[in-house]
């Protein structure tokens, strides 16, 4: 009974050695919790419509729900997640082996033996190592889920400048209808002033080009929203044809709220691209502790009895890598070159981050002095002209076409 009992808490033990190791670094429930909340918005996605006039903000959240793409990088951090307990368990398998001794065509219980014991392919690893890669494979995932977040605001850049694109050419093509008018009505007038001797029949031919040049534009310019409308639907998941109204309007500009110096400080605390490079360099150093483990061995095991309780052996085998020292140390050199490559790359990322901020900043505050200019000066100038001129033009100090001029002008500037 003794031997026997020896017998079961050694077989558990293997078994629990084998089959029952699984090491979960802290932090894995969180990122799992967190793809498990995110995954709601695909769930949603049936859901969704779009207001009959949508707003560029509708736009946006239509497509953080709806976009293919974006729905890739999300499976890919679920992904990377789920390689969190395939590296943090044993890869060793429990092999069960039953054989038996043969006398006379007879056998019994002791002559019948189990044996128990991992496949010698695959070694049994030490918890250390196990810890180390499952750390490893938690900062990937840390780092993919990184890049989701990132996919999400290049998403939603991606809707907003197709949709002013959209609603920019819209406008050009209002203003470009206006000026078409007051040409044709420009070309009418040079029409009845040359019956009237009063002008050539070049400024005819002139004014007939312009009225036709402006209707080609338009006719440009038209013909561009249907592929714009189809690069939006595609951005919103939605078929190429599906409707989505012409904006009558540009969308009012959004002042910033903070100075040049929070916003480069906002950007190099939150870019997700940094923070996922940083989780990134965080695995490399456990990879580079995985590389340095590597020269710890990793063992054996094999439990064998007779099913008569009598005798019992237990064997245990070490892997020992002697020979292997010079590839252990290009691992551990290599490790460490990519954990001081993915180093250098931050530090260039931050850097290239911190210029392009620098000249988006300038551009932005270049356009907002340029509003500024043109609707605090320079449109109202061009507005007092044009009324000047009708007023003109109606006590007979002005003709009609210098009146038309001083419209067109104002149609330019607006432009």
């Amino acid at each position: 009974m003794f031997n026997r009992g020896i017998l079961i808490v050694l077989v558990l033990g293997l078994a629990i050695a084998l089959t029952g190791c699984t090491v979960h670094p802290p932090g894995e429930r969180e990122e799992r919790n967190a793809a498990l909340a995110a995954a709601k918005r695909f769930e949603d996605r049936p859901l969704l419509s779009l207001p009959a006039d949508p707003t560029p903000d509708d736009l946006v959240h239509y497509a953080l729900f709806a976009n293919a793409d974006l729905e890739q990088h999300y499976w890919q951090w679920r992904s990377a997640i789920e390689q969190i307990p395939q590296d943090g368990t044993q890869t060793a398998t429990l092999n069960v082996a039953l054989g038996t001794t043969l006398v006379k065509g007879r056998t019994d219980l002791r002559g019948t033996t189990l044996t128990l014991a991992n496949d010698p392919m695959t070694d049994i690893k030490l918890p250390g190592k196990l810890d180390a890669v499952a750390r490893q494979s938690l900062e990937n995932a840390r780092a993919s889920g990184l890049r989701f977040r990132k996919a999400q605001f290049d998403l939603r850049n991606k809707v907003l400048v197709a949709y002013y694109d959209y609603a920019l050419n819209a406008e050009l093509i209002r203003l470009e209808q206006a000026n078409q008018s007051l040409l044709q009505t420009t070309a009418t007038v040079t029409e009845a002033r040359n019956r009237a001797g009063a002008a050539g029949q070049q400024d005819v031919l002139k004014a007939s080009n312009e009225v036709d040049l402006s209707k080609n534009e338009i006719a440009n310019m038209q013909s561009q929203l249907p592929s714009q409308r189809a690069g939006i639907n595609a951005l919103l998941g939605r078929t190429a044809d599906a409707p989505l109204p012409v904006p009558n309007k540009l969308p009012d500009p959004r002042p910033l709220a903070q100075d040049d110096g929070q916003l480069l400080s906002l950007a190099t605390e939150r870019n997700p691209e940094l923070a996922a490079l940083a989780a990134e360099i965080r695995g490399k150093n456990d990879g580079l502790g995985l590389a340095r483990l590597q020269y710890f061995p990793e063992f054996n095991l094999s439990l064998s009895t007779d099913l008569g309780g009598i005798a019992q052996s237990l064997l245990g085998q070490t892997t020992v890598p002697l020979l292997r020292h010079e590839a252990l140390d290009a691992a551990v050199a290599q490790a460490e070159a990519n954990l001081r490559a993915t180093q250098a790359m931050r530090r260039q990322t931050a850097n290239d981050l911190g210029a392009q901020l620098v000249l988006d900043l300038s551009v932005l505050r270049d356009a907002d002095r340029q509003l500024d200019l043109f609707g605090h000066t320079i449109l109202p100038r061009a507005r007092q002209a044009v009324t000047i001129a009708r007023a003109a033009y109606e006590t007979g100090h002005a003709t009609l076409l210098e009146l038309l001029d001083s419209q067109r002008t104002l149609i330019s500037i607006q432009r």
